[in-house]
């Protein structure tokens, strides 16, 4: 009856140390966790303030009449780089209710302006703009550093306006 005992003791003791060690690594990789999320919001944020980042669209809708899409190419993305601007942009123009053929928007430049970046707390906006073929394009750019999210409004001075949901990440 004693050797039952001790080792009905001896279990308990190796189950209740081992479920203070799963603690114990469970603490640390909430604590490893935080810190690579820490480390992430801080890279992004300094990608934002230097205007180094690319926006990876996902998803596009025009705004006018136009049904969402899933944009599933990898090369549907806005990078800005200091000095250099690239977009590589799904278009549809919508006119009179009819969705015309569908176009890319393709720009290089370094011949753009910011016109302002607000950051209140973690929502950020980014407005900028440039001329391209006679187009003037402005962008409006929407990321919650909170969840992820960015939106980006292409407004052009011609043809309709179309919002893409993404993911930012630094150059």
């Amino acid at each position: 009856m004693k050797k039952l005992f001790l080792s009905l003791l001896v279990a308990s003791l190796a189950v209740t140390t081992a479920l203070a060690q799963d603690f114990t690594k469970q603490e640390v990789r909430d604590a490893r966790r935080s810190a690579r999320q820490q480390t992430m919001v801080q890279q992004l944020t300094t990608a934002l303030k230097t205007h180094n980042f690319t926006f990876a669209a996902s998803q596009a809708t025009p705004e006018f009449m136009g049904p969402q899409q899933a944009l599933n190419q990898w090369n549907n993305y806005v990078s800005v780089y200091p000095g250099y601007l690239e977009v590589n942009l799904p278009y549809t123009t919508v006119a009179q209710n009819v969705t015309m053929i569908p176009e890319r928007v393709a720009i290089n430049t370094t011949q753009f302006t910011f016109w302002e970046d607000m950051n209140n707390g973690s929502q950020w906006t980014l407005v900028f703009q440039t001329e391209w073929s006679g187009v003037k394009y402005v962008f409006h750019l929407n990321y919650d550093m909170d969840n992820g999210r960015a939106v980006l409004t292409l407004v052009p001075n011609q043809g309709n306006t179309v919002v893409y949901s993404g993911s930012i990440q630094a150059n």
